[in-house]
């Protein structure tokens, strides 16, 4: 799934920043269980001039991939942002998709049960959306 982030104008003084977030999942199945689970996100930014002149884009990472330098354990958090899509990968394994889409969040869709929410404090909600996708 993919949405627009921020997104600032540019001016005189500054470059401006559109970026669009997109998240992917991938799953396998035996039948309506989830026998493996893959989910990543990337946060694709560009800046532009006051004339709409693109800047160089440099390699895009995904969140997966900068692991502890995406910084969420630098702002206070207990698990990186891999981390804890590890966690919630390997907590949907074994479960079926209605199970996972029937896991109790919170108004910000992180889960609220506790045998996942001790180490998960992200957003779930739009990956409970993606395994409903992958699966049909």
């Amino acid at each position: 799934s993919a949405s627009f982030g921020k997104a600032t104008d540019a001016s005189a003084e500054a470059n401006g920043l559109v970026q669009l977030d997109c998240d992917a999942a991938a799953i396998t199945l035996s039948g309506d269980v989830i026998t493996s689970c893959v989910i990543d996100s990337v946060q694709a930014k560009v800046n532009f001039d006051a004339s709409g002149v693109v800047a160089e884009i440099g390699a895009m990472l995904t969140k997966g991939q900068l692991g502890e330098a995406y910084g969420m354990k630098k702002n206070g958090s207990t698990y990186e942002w891999n981390e804890q899509v590890a966690f919630f990968c390997d907590y949907v394994t074994g479960k079926t998709v209605d199970q996972v889409m029937n896991i109790a969040v919170n108004e910000k869709t992180a889960p609220t049960d506790a045998d996942i929410g001790s180490t998960v404090t992200i957003a779930v909600g739009g990956f409970q959306s993606l395994i409903a996708k992958a699966a049909k």
